[in-house]
């Protein structure tokens, strides 16, 4: 179909208005972009303990603690793996996760002393997620060195979650 001009006189000069034919394209089709929330939920926590001549923590997925070498456990004292839930932005509905990246290692500080969390564990495996997982839950091992330094310890650790 060709364009067709009409002309029309105004007060001014002649003005060209150009009709050009109606284009229907098909449109892209629409896909809700879906956006996923990770939350901390609870905190990696090792509880008490005494150095005496170092050792590791080792915290699993479950929360429970065991240690090797010369570190002793306490009784008292809060231990628990870290929590994260996996839920879509603005509705609350868990989506298809299908992988979870942990750190190599992560420090912890109090003042000028440090101590190494490394050997992340995650529940669900760090490479195996399905739809309608709205929670994951992480280990580590604490690295303790002998006659570390007492002290309330804290630190971070990147969790990443790529989602379809």
């Amino acid at each position: 179909m060709m364009p067709v001009i009409k002309l029309r006189r105004g007060s001014g000069p002649i003005l060209a208005l150009l009709l050009l034919p109606l284009l229907f394209l098909p449109a892209a089709p629409l896909h809700a972009v879906k956006t996923g929330n990770v939350t901390n939920t609870r905190a990696l926590s090792y509880g008490r303990f005494v150095a005496n001549t170092g050792g590791t923590i080792i915290l699993n997925t479950a929360g429970a603690r065991s240690q090797t070498g010369g570190v002793v456990l306490l009784a008292s004292g809060t231990f628990t793996s870290a929590a994260f839930s996996l839920t879509e932005s603005g509705t609350g509905k868990a989506v298809g996760f299908t992988t979870i990246t942990l750190p190599v290692s992560a420090t912890m500080t109090s003042g000028a002393n440090t101590m190494t969390i490394s050997n992340f564990v995650s529940d669900p495996t760090n490479t195996v997620l399905g739809t309608g997982k709205n929670s994951v839950q992480v280990g580590a091992t604490l690295t303790v060195a002998p006659n570390q330094a007492p002290g309330n310890y804290s630190g971070n650790f990147v969790v990443t979650v790529n989602y379809q």
